[in-house]
């Protein structure tokens, strides 16, 4: 455990030495009292923006990417509503050939509005395959979980445990993992990689 823990401490210390950019991730309130994320990467004399339309690709190498998921990751717990719609933005690569759907919440919360830009700075263009609306589902109750912190929570666990694995092999792999348990994103699909970085599609 304690070699863990040390290798966990310089693979982060190797991520803020050799990283020259800066990680900018902060939230926004608004007037009534909602909230949303701004998110950007500084580097060199570029900064690349992560918002519904800009970000899928850039320029960034996965220990940047890290960086400012493990800022995301800080917002675990923040129920603060979003003030954006819950249906899905179709502008990737591959916005034809997604399914379209009406989810029924109501609203989410910037803590899945965090998880949904993890898998945005992540997966790039694959985001709207993977995680076409920000909206959780419950694959054994067979209901949206939007509104059920403690089951996000729970999602939240699985990031962690993935970004800590990422951190490890200080890369990010081509293998989309949040689609395979009870928790998933609404109408996502199954990684089109396999655990050994293969495309099965």
């Amino acid at each position: 455990m304690k070699d863990r823990i040390l290798y966990l401490i310089i693979a982060l210390m190797l991520i803020n030495s050799y990283c020259i950019g800066q990680p900018y991730v902060e939230k926004i309130i608004k007037k009534d009292n909602k909230a949303y994320l701004s998110i950007s990467y500084k580097k060199d004399i570029d900064t690349v923006f992560f918002n519904a339309i800009e970000g899928f690709k850039n320029n960034l190498t996965d220990l940047e990417k890290l960086e400012l998921i493990k800022c995301l990751l800080k917002f675990e717990g923040d129920t603060t509503i979003h003030p954006g719609m819950v249906h899905p933005l179709y502008f990737g690569d591959n916005a034809r050939n997604n399914i379209r759907f009406s989810p029924k919440s109501k609203y989410f919360t910037i803590e899945i509005d965090a998880l949904y830009f993890v898998n945005r700075i992540a997966y790039g263009t694959y985001t709207d395959y993977y995680s076409p609306a920000p909206v959780l589902y419950d694959n054994i109750e067979k209901v949206e979980i939007n509104d059920c912190p403690q089951k996000v929570k729970l999602v939240f666990s699985e990031y962690k445990k993935w970004f800590d694995e990422c951190i490890k092999m200080g890369k990010i792999p081509k293998y989309f993992p949040f689609n395979d348990g009870r928790y998933v994103w609404l109408y996502g699909k199954k990684s089109r990689f396999s655990k050994d970085g293969n495309l099965i599609e």
